[in-house]
């Protein structure tokens, strides 16, 4: 019997039996979902929309839903999002790649409260996830497709804002301590209120463990790469004066980790630091139809990749952003967002690199409402780049929102965007490199169908993205290079319902062509299918809100590990299990399995992954 296709059918045959199971289901006990007017995102516009009238395909995740699925990183978060693939090179602190559409990871852009974070020092400038925890943050927002337009350069792909905590007038808190397999302890908490005039939030978290080899134990590893990870945040408002605040905040975090990258055990270690910080100063008047902001955000990083044969490499990257913007609704039916932006970046290492490059742009943005349900948008931006020169991108996306509370809405957008190489791919020790900026174009079109009272959403978007001058690396010269076109399209499913008779159900299933143009070859670690599908019940057992139950299944495909298509990395299946009990008001204990049938698999060729572990945890909110 094929085990893979066994396992998958017992987890479809588990979920579905709890799906069956609903015409008996007992009362829900969280809070009412929001419906898909409620629903404020910022990260798809630069200001507060209502979903409904965004253009562009966006997934939200709150609070709750984190807690729900027990995750610890934020890997665990975005890889059940449509349109997302993640690849890490074994565990925790690992260097690990987040694909939007088949993107590139740095081809994306990514926000911690608006701020950019991807690393300057970072081989294509993008970010690296192995290490971000999610325990601080209440909400993530993930724009899919090409959003260059609002935000520059890097955003090819798409925005990730991960946004913590904010202060409200009672003072709010939680934190939460679990332990599971292989010596993994976790620590998070955050707390957020007012002080006089003074809006305050605080928060940590720390998490270490044995960890499992990075190059795959069941090639023979027996060297576990464990891991130390701490991280802080905090963030203070204050009204100046009717209409104007301030706020400001930073968020740290370091990591200690151990890795293998030669196809064996290694006694490497590896150190990431990041900092960022940031402040804005805000304004709003003629009654709420003018808003305006001046922002200041800077990342500074430090990487030391310790190879026990060839010493440490150590890189330093810093960005700074600068940034103005200005909306302004003069009727109900229109508004006019302009703004600029200057950013710097700078990278050093420690084999005499020391290089920098600067951005300045402008950009603006018109929404029209001509008629009820009906949003258009369309912008441009015009950056000049220090060594690039000037280049002007376009983009333009609608909704249309359909009456009543079960009614669809129809989304499509169309982006431009361009990514200048990285000054380690320029740079680094082997002297300047003739790269060409990357460029891409991409196109989606969906519909949105909310149901069950607008407690759950179901949606079916196609997308189609072409990249011009990919930047990749030749071994043979060992040296970049740009390799022409690539293309990326395919189909996203999504479906999510909270607290529908005490059910919550997610499905994400994505079908990506992602090829090489000039070669006909598929795009290395991109899976053509991938699919996430999850299952959580409520049962009223006491006056708290009772007993949690839950189950996950986790389809990844079969993928090529290389460029030129040789290396084969065959599909997974993973079942996971997951359980909480509310104890008493604000108090819950909770636990998992991961990985229940103990699948064996790669998702990146030699590497490992986890097997079956166990996790369980506290958690009290006030």
């Amino acid at each position: 019997m094929n085990t893979r296709f066994h396992r998958g059918t017992a987890a479809l045959a588990l979920l579905g039996a709890g799906f069956g199971a609903s015409l008996g289901a007992a009362p829900a006990f969280a809070d009412p979902a929001d419906t898909l007017e409620d629903t404020i995102v910022v990260t798809a516009t630069r200001t507060a929309t209502p979903l409904s009238q965004v253009g562009q395909s966006v997934s939200v995740v709150t609070r709750s839903q984190i807690e729900n699925t027990q995750a610890v990183s934020a890997n665990e978060v975005l890889a059940r999002l449509p349109g997302v693939q993640v690849t890490q090179s074994g565990g925790f602190g690992q260097p690990s790649s987040v694909f939007i559409r088949g993107a590139d990871n740095a081809q994306s852009l990514v926000l911690i409260d608006g701020v950019p974070v991807n690393d300057p020092g970072d081989v294509g400038g993008g970010f690296d996830f192995g290490t971000l925890t999610i325990g601080q943050f209440d909400r993530v927002e993930l724009v899919r497709g090409t959003s260059g337009v609002l935000y520059g350069s890097r955003a090819i792909g798409g925005v990730i804002n991960f946004i913590t905590q904010r202060p409200t007038d009672v003072w709010h808190a939680r934190a939460s301590a679990e332990y599971g397999w292989r010596d993994q302890r976790q620590f998070s908490g955050s707390a957020a209120g007012t002080l006089g005039p003074v809006g305050l939030t605080l928060g940590g978290n720390w998490l270490k463990g044995d960890g499992y080899s990075a190059f795959n134990e069941d090639r023979g590893a027996t060297e576990r790469d464990g891991f130390d990870s701490k991280s802080l945040n905090a963030r203070a408002q204050v009204d100046l004066v009717d209409g104007l605040s301030l706020d400001g905040g930073a968020f740290w975090s370091k990591a200690h980790y151990d890795y293998d990258n030669t196809g064996a055990d290694a006694l490497n270690l590896g150190l990431k630091r990041d900092l960022t910080g940031y402040a804005n100063l805000r304004y709003t008047g003629l009654e709420d139809r003018l808003h305006a902001k001046l922002s200041f955000g800077q990342i500074d990083t430090h990487r030391i990749s310790d190879d026990a044969s060839w010493g440490p490499y150590a890189t330093h990257g810093k960005n700074r952003d600068v940034s103005g913007q200005v909306d302004f609704t003069p009727i109900e039916a229109a508004t006019l967002l302009v703004g600029a932006e200057r950013e710097k970046q700078d990278f050093s290492d420690n084999y005499g690199s020391n290089d920098g490059m600067s951005i300045d742009s402008g950009f603006a943005n018109l929404t029209l409402r001509p008629v009820s349900g009906l949003t258009l948008n369309a912008g441009l931006r015009y950056d000049d780049n220090s060594r690039f020169g000037h280049r002007t991108t376009f983009a333009a996306n609608g909704a249309y929102a359909f009456a009543g509370q079960d009614g669809p809405v129809l989304r499509a957008s169309y982006g431009e965007g361009f990514k200048a190489p990285s000054l380690y791919q320029l740079y680094t020790n082997a002297g300047y490199r003739d790269l060409s900026p990357e460029t891409a174009k991409s196109w989606d079109a969906g519909i949105e169908q909310p149901f069950a009272q607008g407690k759950g959403t179901f949606s079916l978007t196609w997308f189609d993205r072409k990249t011009k001058n990919l930047i990749d690396y030749d071994y043979s010269s060992w040296n970049y290079y740009n390799v022409g076109r690539a293309r990326a399209k395919g189909v996203e499913l999504g479906m999510q319902m909270v607290d529908w008779q005490g059910f919550d159900m997610t499905l994400a299933y994505t079908y990506l062509d992602a090829t090489d143009e000039t070669t006909g070859l598929e795009l290395a670690r991109r899976t053509k299918n991938n699919l996430t599908a999850s299952l959580d019940r409520r049962f009223a057992v006491n006056a708290y809100g009772g007993l949690k139950l839950g189950a996950e299944l986790r389809v990844g495909g079969a993928r090529w590990d290389d460029s030129d298509n040789t290396l084969y990395v065959p599909g997974h299946t993973v079942v996971n299990l997951r359980g909480s009990y509310a104890v008493r008001k604000g108090v819950e204990v909770y636990a998992r399995l991961q990985n229940a049938f103990d699948e064996h698999y790669e998702i990146v060729r030699t590497y490992g992954t986890p097997g079956r572990s166990a996790f369980a945890g506290l958690r009290v909110t006030m």
